[in-house]
């Protein structure tokens, strides 16, 4: 038997997978998740306490995002879907009722129309920014319309002055999907602060992440207090009463949901908000390394930056010329690049194919997102500006 010492090919970390591949172009991931050590031990503190359903814990990230986002009222729930699902319900959306909405998003956004046997209506989008046109929503309104469900693409938000002009005129409630605009502003309000209901996610690649999970956010208190109750099947938990059989006697008066978050979930939210700002700043940097550079490169259209609103810069979003060549360089070399998303209308589900969208065309055939992610090294960005100089 030849005997081989342990440490005779010890090296550095992370020498060992550099001698091994150096040969490799280096891989730059679209998104990564961030889980910090905090979120981690408090995650274990809930398990170990023996309370890991909705609890105290859950009250302590409700209270602190309140704080945090500058909103009045937040609920927290399982993820962002359910908080639009709730979001309409409370709107007064039912079967047969129409919604004005965006089809530059996830599935999910117009999913939670359909749950209440409504119509997503679409209208047409910006082609600097992604987001919902206001100029394109009052035609579609009509006696069916009972809501206008906006999403602020990447993290940049929508034009809500002119959203929120055309909506009362026609005394229909805003819904905003900020899924992507968690410590966003408009006009130095925080996103969440704005509209009568706006709903925030917390899924694995989302600004913070809570595993999965959302924030309904209200400006109302009526409205708190019902989405309170509809978060939990209806039941008003303060209004229970002590019964000798074990079971408490409730009155339950609205149509609910088993949509509350529990505590081990809130436990990984409330560590991660303490981190929200550093998060941001850092994705602001990134961002603004990749605007400095490719602003006036031959190929690239970047998207609008408007001085009256804060992005949260979930993705770097731009169009491209011949895009598929893009990608396919960016990716020979190892940089990660995604759609993201792609128009949600031409779906089945959703009926015809819509042709009275130009903008939204427009859109679908150029545009793509970079990598951005808390994970990504300044070395990182360089390798992606770097890639993209060298042409497709």
């Amino acid at each position: 038997m030849i005997k081989t010492s342990r440490n005779k090919h010890k090296t550095r970390k992370g020498e060992h997978a550099i001698s091994k591949h150096k040969d490799r172009p280096k891989q730059v991931r679209m998104f990564s998740p961030y889980v910090s050590e905090d979120a981690i031990k408090r995650v274990c503190q809930t398990l170990r306490s023996g309370y890991i359903g909705e609890g105290p814990v859950v009250e302590e990230f409700e209270e602190e995002f309140k704080k945090a986002i500058g909103v009045p009222y937040a609920l927290a729930v399982t993820n962002c879907t359910t908080a639009i699902h709730l979001a309409l319900a409370m709107a007064g959306v039912g079967p047969g009722d129409e919604v004005i909405t965006s089809a530059q998003t996830m599935m999910a956004t117009s999913h939670a129309i359909l749950a209440h046997y409504a119509k997503p209506v679409f209208a047409d989008i910006q082609f600097l920014s992604g987001n919902i046109n206001p100029l394109d929503i009052d035609h579609r309104i009509n006696k069916k319309t009972k809501a206008v469900l906006v999403i602020h693409w990447a993290g940049y938000p929508c034009d809500l002055d002119e959203i929120h002009a055309v909506a009362s005129r026609n005394n229909l409630p805003v819904i905003e999907d900020a899924a992507h605009a968690l410590g966003a502003k408009y006009k130095g309000k925080a996103i969440g602060s704005l509209s009568p209901y706006t709903c925030f996610s917390f899924q694995a690649i989302k600004h913070i992440t809570t595993g999965d999970g959302g924030m309904l956010c209200v400006i109302r208190g009526a409205d708190y207090q019902q989405a309170k109750r509809r978060r939990w099947y209806g039941i008003d938990r303060k209004q229970r009463k002590p019964s000798i059989l074990g079971e408490p006697i409730w009155d339950v008066t609205d149509m609910g949901y088993k949509y509350h978050m529990n505590d081990i979930a809130a436990s990984m939210g409330v560590e991660h908000l303490k981190k929200l700002e550093s998060i941001l700043k850092r994705r602001s940097q990134i961002v603004k390394k990749y605007r400095q550079v490719l602003e006036c490169m031959s190929g690239i259209t970047l998207f609008e930056d408007k001085e009256d609103r804060k992005s949260a810069n979930l993705f770097f979003t731009l169009h491209v010329d011949n895009r598929e060549d893009f990608a396919r360089m960016m990716r020979s070399k190892g940089i990660e690049v995604s759609v993201v998303h792609l128009r949600i209308d031409t779906n089945k589900i959703f009926g015809p194919l819509r042709r009275d969208l130009p903008v939204l065309a427009k859109f679908t055939e150029s545009h793509i997102s970079l990598p951005l992610h808390n994970l990504l090294l300044d070395e990182d960005v360089e390798c992606v500006l770097q890639c993209i100089k060298e042409g497709w």
